[in-house]
């Protein structure tokens, strides 16, 4: 799709978005800046600060900028969420129906409705229309022209489609005899598309080439061009992969690998001498994998070695950590007499396009950590390559054995038994047999006589846990007298649900219209969640002598928590930083919906939840000043469609 674009000078100073964006309060009154972040940021493919920039223009700097309204949609098409941007795009719509923007990205909308499930015709009959009357605002333009006729290619409407393909080629060689710069790409690729259309595929390639080659392309517009090729050659060759290799389309890495052996190590797995020989043996798979985009944590040894590979290589890279950077660097990088690994940790950083923080653990350096943090990163890695619809490739550097959670070797692990190959770094070393060691948990006390603290003793440990909160609105109109009617016909209802479903959590609580449930797998989470809002949003409950507005708020994160026997209650219970973060999110989930941490969504994507997905509901500021953080909305999925890697 072509963009106009305005001098983009003073964000190419910035080291990238995100320093940009951290330091928004120095351009965003300015509408112009603010413009050109939001452009770069959809052009980067990064649609989560695209939206959050356009968000907070349109709502929080109330403006009423039709623009700004059209790159929020358009960042959530991209992210998949597809309900949200229609919803933003009607609105537009019913204010100016001759937009053609507005028209054309609203028709993309019901276009990615079919690609998700293409049994539904009314979302490729809708697409079409919107397409063809975009097409139809005088003069004719060649985006909604082109994607008209590929639709019609698609209903089977071959004259229709040739009739519109032939138009556009003709408007795209008028164009290109005196092209603007800014449109020259999207002109060769729509000419390309054209004779695709036109059953021209010797021809169609050569003009694909040709837009492939024109300078300074983004990773968006490639990727776009080569789905909507895809698309087309499957159609007519019954073939999605005629058209690939006239794209130089890099790869998405997902790394883990092994840390630099500290001074104290008696078995040698990656010592400082063998720094170099790692180093060459990334940068060999790298150029092998033709790799753009990478996703790792960033410890001292294989990770930052990898990360400063990728940034020479001028790829975007993207850091989770899972505690804060602090913590971090004692656990994971000042882990030997070399403090060059501190300041080469604090470049990456700098230079990475994105950093997330997971949480604040209160044993930092733990294990479940470093197995949340793997788990977090990968399903984070699946989201961004389902946006741009990039081949994901796993990358280890690993001695071959299992290791402890959260290890290079879970990570091994997790991709195998996803049928994902992983390309293996060998760490060459001989290593003996070891003998096992029992690990001690947290000291409650020398004697252990009580079966209270041995309860304790053996519980007192962290798990990761998928947490919900839900909160029922309107509870505060009921009198004295619906009590009873509440428990007997609300209640009653929820733990009927808890009892029948095969997804019942495994630890329940209440406090009178608050419920608290913990599960054991992301999914389960989910679904009984859905579950949940569904049943209070059918039920009719002014016939059951309720308040007919009684609804629900539920809120769902994940993250590892703690298991410890309350000695008060005398019950298991779970408690720790993940559950507040949870609690905090429940307040701001909007009635009737079910809101997630992006930490949650990572999760869902890393297990491959097909019930349900998570779409993007922007940056939000949690209760009791909590902080700001990433929100999804979970939606009942229509169709089970497998992830593509």
């Amino acid at each position: 799709m072509p963009e106009a674009t305005e001098d983009p000078g003073w964000i190419n100073g910035a080291t990238s978005l995100q320093e940009l964006w951290q330091r928004r309060f120095d351009w965003i009154q300015d509408a112009a800046r603010t413009r050109a972040f939001v452009k770069r940021a959809i052009r980067e493919g990064d649609f989560l600060v695209a939206y959050d920039a356009a968000r907070e223009t349109v709502e929080e700097r109330q403006s009423a900028d039709p623009w700004m309204q059209q790159q929020m949609a358009l960042a959530l098409a991209q992210l998949g969420s597809t309900a949200r941007a229609q919803a933003i795009l009607m609105t537009l719509v019913n204010k100016d129906p001759t937009n053609r923007e507005t028209l054309a990205l609203l028709a993309r909308t019901y276009k990615d409705q079919w690609c998700t499930d293409t049994s539904n015709a009314a979302a490729l009959n809708s697409a079409f229309e919107w397409y063809k009357r975009a097409f139809e605002i005088d003069p004719p333009d060649y985006y909604p022209g082109i994607n008209a006729a590929s639709l019609a290619l698609l209903r089977h409407d071959h004259t229709t489609a040739h009739r519109l393909a032939g138009e556009v080629l003709e408007i795209c060689k008028r164009k290109l005899a005196a092209p603007d710069p800014n449109e020259i790409y999207w002109l060769r690729v729509t000419l390309a598309e054209a004779l695709v259309i036109l059953r021209r595929r010797a021809d169609a390639k050569k003009a694909y080439r040709s837009a492939a080659a024109t300078p300074d392309l983004s990773l968006r517009e490639l990727s776009s061009t080569r789905r909507q090729a895809r698309l087309l050659s499957k159609h007519l060759y019954r073939n999605s992969h005629v058209f690939d290799t006239c794209f130089p389309i890099p790869k998405l890495v997902v790394f883990s690998g092994h840390m630099l052996d500290t001074a104290g190590r008696s078995v040698p797995r990656f010592p400082a001498s063998k720094e170099r020989s790692i180093r060459l043996a990334i940068n060999k798979q790298l150029e092998s994998i033709g790799a753009g985009i990478g996703f790792s944590s960033a410890a001292c040894g294989s990770d930052i070695i990898f990360l400063e590979a990728m940034l020479d290589r001028g790829a975007n890279v993207h850091v989770v950590l899972p505690w804060p950077k602090e913590e971090f660097i004692q656990t994971s990088v000042a882990i030997t007499k070399d403090d060059n690994w501190i300041a080469r940790f604090e470049d990456v950083l700098r230079r990475a396009a994105s950093v997330r923080v997971l949480g604040q653990l209160h044993v930092p350096g733990s294990a479940i950590g470093f197995d949340y943090c793997n788990s977090v990163m990968v399903g984070l890695a699946r989201l961004y390559a389902r946006s741009l619809d990039l081949e994901l490739v796993p990358l280890a550097a690993w001695d071959g054995l299992p290791g402890e959670p959260g290890g290079t070797g879970s990570f091994v692990r997790y991709w195998r038994a996803h049928h994902v190959p992983v390309k293996i770094i060998p760490m060459h070393f001989r290593v003996p047999p070891r003998t096992s060691r029992t690990k001690r948990v947290s000291d409650f006390g020398q004697d252990i006589d009580d079966d209270l603290e041995k309860w304790m003793r053996a519980t007192s440990r962290q798990e990761i846990k998928a947490i919900l909160f839900a909160d029922v609105t309107s509870y505060a109109q009921l009198t004295e007298k619906d009590l009873p009617k509440f428990i007997g016909q609300f209640s009653q209802r929820i733990s009927r649900l808890v009892a029948e479903s095969a997804l019942a959590p495994t630890n329940v609580n209440t406090w009178g219209d608050a419920f608290f449930f913990v599960f054991n797998r992301v999914e389960h989470a989910g679904r009984f969640a859905l579950e949940l809002r569904d049943l209070v949003k059918t039920t009719n409950w002014a016939d059951l002598g309720l308040p007919p507005e009684l609804s629900i708020r539920i809120a769902v994160h994940a993250g590892p928590i703690f298991v410890t026997f309350d000695p008060v209650s005398r019950q298991m219970t779970f408690t720790g930083a993940h559950v507040v973060r949870a609690a905090r999110i429940e307040p701001v989930a909007h009635a009737g919906e079910v809101f997630a941490s992006e930490e949650f969504a990572a999760l869902a994507a890393a297990e491959d939840a097909q019930e349900f997905s998570c779409d993007f509901v922007g940056t939000t500021q949690l209760a009791k000043s909590y902080g700001s953080f990433r929100i999804y909305s979970l939606v009942r999925s229509q169709n089970t469609v497998a992830l593509k890697l």
